[in-house]
């Protein structure tokens, strides 16, 4: 599957467990590096920001990765636009 598919299948999952769709968004970026768009789910948990990547092994703290480029992010209630 693609970037876009893991991150809406994570969503939906942590959606199942229990999260609210206040702290979950699924984020289409841009990535730095590989100059090319990607997906990735964000989860607000405790005060934190986490990320949770097909193209990073664990979960990681969102201020720890500096090479995407937010474009915009969804949940199930809202869209957001990010800008520069």
């Amino acid at each position: 599957g693609d970037c876009e598919d893991y991150a809406i299948t994570k969503y939906l999952s942590l959606r199942r467990l229990g999260f609210k769709v206040d702290q979950l968004r699924v984020v289409a970026l841009k990535d730095l590096n590989l100059k090319i768009g990607h997906a990735i789910l964000v989860v607000f948990l405790n005060g934190k920001t986490y990320v949770l990547d097909n193209q990073i092994k664990f979960v990681v703290e969102a201020k720890k990765i500096k090479h995407y480029l937010p474009i915009f992010s969804i949940n199930s209630k809202y869209w957001w636009r990010h800008r520069t």
